[in-house]
């Protein structure tokens, strides 16, 4: 199952729960936060300065050349549509609706912004709103908190950020900061003037505090690597770093539906379970359809609580594993990153413990992994250092618990 389509009954099941009012009025708003951002696509700010090739890099992100020549339009939101549509915004807050294509001749004088609708199937997993930073300092730094106030992803293209731009990305909320990704673009140029490694070196220790990453991209290369012919030409895609700026976009696109749904789930599993129950009730009258007779296997022994346990410390010694190497070398991890794993990893061992039933003793461990999986979602809301700590505490201490009780019941199994 696609993450396209284990989204569908998350949402169905939250929108059931909210118009029922089934959470606390404390939980309720963000209840629909979170179902307001698994219902729309995620948000791609791409920003910069003006001639810094926010357009191209857009392009460069979609199977095909998408979006048009629109001079004069700050802002140019590229989502998905049936059919070919653009809707101009207007100075006087008015709208005007063109259908097909448009060009540089088609846009109406005083256009404020455009939203153009393309039947592009990857439009529906993340719009490309891109932003330019045109006028006067004031001007530039109110587009900037107004792109902080909605974006999920930030794409800053420029040729240098110099003291300008570093100065209007100063003030970036630290939530934002941790899913932006600053873009040398024409990288080729610079590579050419024999600056390009020179400006990476200058760049490096102020991206490690104020980015997720580095990107340089020689973007017409990197559309011509993907455009030119009936297949992508790997190599040119690869060394254009086209390749790693798109896949490192699409790992935040993922891992912020996949962090969303974790917490749907557990708001769900929490306060709502009634909804989760009387549908896998459906499911389970939908499969006892009757099927082929066919030869009863003997029932399978079910795992005795000592081997559940020793499973449980299996899950989180490889998940302790993973993420220490997922850190870059040499630099500290994000809580952000930190606090992901965490809930991961915390929601895998509650749906283990769950399923393996259990003494009173083994009940014990559960119900703990269960609130520990709870915990986890408002560690998650403060989305800082202290979150973070917090987080791989409770694990270390439920971790401690279950190798305690495994202990115990490897000394009852001999002592019996």
């Amino acid at each position: 199952m696609t993450l396209a389509n284990s989204i569908e009954p998350v949402v169905d099941r939250l929108q059931t729960a909210l118009d029922r009012q089934l959470f606390p009025s404390e939980w309720q708003q963000w209840g629909a936060r979170l179902l307001d951002h698994l219902k729309k696509p995620v948000q791609v700010a791409v920003m910069g300065l003006p001639g810094s090739g926010k357009s191209t890099l857009i392009n460069m992100m979609l199977p095909k050349a998408a979006i048009p020549p629109l001079p004069g339009v700050p802002v140019v939101e590229l989502a998905y549509g049936p059919k070919p549509r653009t809707t101009f915004e207007m100075a006087d807050g008015q709208y005007v609706r063109r259908s097909g294509a448009q060009g540089a001749t088609d846009v109406p004088e005083g256009a404020v912004r455009a939203r153009v609708e393309l039947a592009l199937d990857e439009l529906n997993r993340q719009n490309f709103i891109e932003v330019g930073l045109t006028g006067g300092a004031g001007h530039q730094m109110s587009l900037v908190n107004w792109v902080a106030q909605w974006a999920d992803i930030v794409l800053w293209c420029t040729e240098e950020f110099d003291a300008t731009e570093q100065k209007l990305w100063s003030g970036v909320p630290e939530d934002i900061k941790d899913h932006s990704f600053l873009v040398l673009t024409m990288a080729d140029r610079q590579m050419m003037r024999g600056h390009l490694q020179q400006r990476i070196r200058a760049l490096e220790p102020l991206v490690a505090e104020e980015f997720l990453g580095l990107y340089p991209v020689a973007t017409i290369q990197a559309i011509t690597a993907r455009t030119s012919g009936p297949q992508v030409n790997t190599g040119l895609w690869k060394s254009s770093g086209g390749k790693e700026l798109f896949e490192g976009v699409m790992r935040q696109v993922d891992n912020g539906r996949t962090a969303d749904m974790d917490q749907a789930q557990m708001l769900l599993n929490k306060f709502a379970p009634q909804i989760d129950a009387a549908m896998r009730k459906a499911q389970s009258a939908a499969a006892n359809a009757p099927a082929p007779v066919v030869a009863e296997a003997a029932p399978a022994e079910p795992p005795s609580d000592a081997q559940m346990f020793q499973e449980a410390l299996g899950l989180l010694q490889s998940r302790a594993n993973e993420m220490v190497s997922s850190f870059a070398p040499g630099s500290e991890p994000r809580p952000d990153q930190i606090l992901e794993h965490c809930v991961a990893t915390a929601n895998q061992l509650a749906e283990m413990l769950q399923a393996s039933g259990g003494d009173a003793l083994s009940h014990s461990v559960v119900a703990d992994a269960q609130e520990g999986a709870e915990m986890m979602l408002l560690f998650q809301l403060e989305r800082d250092e202290d979150a973070a700590v917090d987080a791989v505490t409770l694990l270390l201490q439920l971790k401690k618990e279950i190798a305690d009780q495994t202990v115990t019941k490897q000394g009852q199994t001999l002592g019996g």
